[in-house]
Order: structure tokens, then sequence, then C-alpha cells
């Protein structure tokens, strides 16, 4: 598990599928949770996406929890891409409490999925898809460090209308440039406990490894 802040991330389970159909079939919710909106799931479908998941070791799927309580609020996601010779890791997230919407903890996902794509798994960038009319992801993104890249033309049809996809991108540079001031940001106080927590992990299992 990873902690960053008020979140817990884990390791998605069986049990947690429910909560995963709740979710997908939340009206409002999918039409901000990926990049294909209006895309309903029955159980056995997430079922056997489950299935795939757990054979698929280039992906790594999460619960977001609260720290404090261990109330799950959503989704994440890291991919890790194959067709290009720079490491790559494409990410995602939703909240699916739709109570903690506007409450900056979209933000602090996805600094805590920079933190693994960049320190922990060695990523030369990282990559996120968002809907053209998801305003909130986009400005969320942005505030990492990531920049808009382009978009797919009129690839969601929602409310009558075609939408555009909009890719975003950030460098391993560009993040570490700004890393301090945004888990400063997140973490205020516990920014030097974090990196001295997470420092000696390293060496411990580095002497581990001699």
């Amino acid at each position: 598990m990873f902690e960053l802040g008020d979140l817990r991330f884990r390791p998605v389970e069986k049990e947690d599928l429910k909560l995963f159909h709740k979710w997908e079939n939340d009206f409002e919710l999918i039409m901000y949770s990926r990049g294909k909106p209006i895309n309903f799931m029955s159980m056995e479908q997430i079922e056997r996406q489950y299935d795939e998941w757990i054979k698929k070791e280039k992906e790594t799927h999460f619960i977001v929890e609260l720290a404090s309580t261990n109330d799950p609020i959503g989704t994440a996601v890291i991919c890790k891409e194959e067709w290009s010779n720079v490491k790559t890791a494409d990410i995602g997230t939703y909240i699916g409490k739709k109570e903690y919407w506007g409450k900056g903890y979209r933000k602090q996902i996805t600094i805590a999925l920079l933190e693994m794509c960049f320190i922990f798994l060695n990523m030369e960038r990282c990559q996120a898809w968002s809907i053209e009319y998801n305003t909130r992801a986009h400005k969320a993104l942005e505030a990492c460090g990531f920049k808009k890249g382009g978009i797919l033309r009129q690839t969601a049809l929602v409310n009558g209308k075609k939408w555009n996809s909009c890719h975003f991108d950030v460098l391993r540079e560009e993040y570490m440039n700004i890393r301090e001031e945004l888990l400063r940001g997140t973490l205020g106080e516990k920014l030097d406990e974090y990196l001295k927590k997470h420092c000696s992990l390293v060496k411990k299992h580095m002497g581990n490894a001699v």
C-alpha cells in the first residue's frame, strides 16, 4: 500500500467489485470518470474485467481510501505503456463518492500517482486522457504539471453532442522541478517526514540487495 497525505492506495480486491458496480452505473459519475462516458457495466462484466486486471502485470488498479477512516472514495490506475522505448505510464482516476468532489482529492490522487510513477517505477513520462467538458479534471492535471498535448476529435457522444478527447502529459524533469512545491502543498509540515521515510525504505532495500 502507498500513502500520501490524507489518502491510502491499496490493490483492488474481489470484495470491492460491488462498490465498482455501484460507481460504474451512476449516470452522473460515469459522465466524468472516463474517456468513453455513458458506458454502463453489469456485475458479470465487472467480474470479467477484474479477472483481466489480475492477468495484466503492466496494469495496477487501486482503491483510494481516506487513511484516517479506511473509507473508499475512488479508484486509480497506472498502466505501463509498451508502444514506446521511452518508459511511459498512462494514469487515470475518478472519485466515486460524489460528496468528496470539489475538495481537492483529485489533485492529491494525481500527485500520488506521479510519485509512484516517477520516484518508484522509474517512468520517464506520464500521460492522461479526459473528455473535453471535464474541466475540473483538466485543472487538476495542469496543477500537477501536465500540459495539454492534443485532442482526438469527436470521440464521444454525450447529451446529443459530439465531444473531443483531450490528451495531457508530463515529463519526469517537469514534475521534479515542481515536486517539492506540490508535496508541500499536500503534506505541509509532514513533507520532511514523508521524504525521510521513503529514503529510509530505499536504503533498507538497497542494503538487503547487497
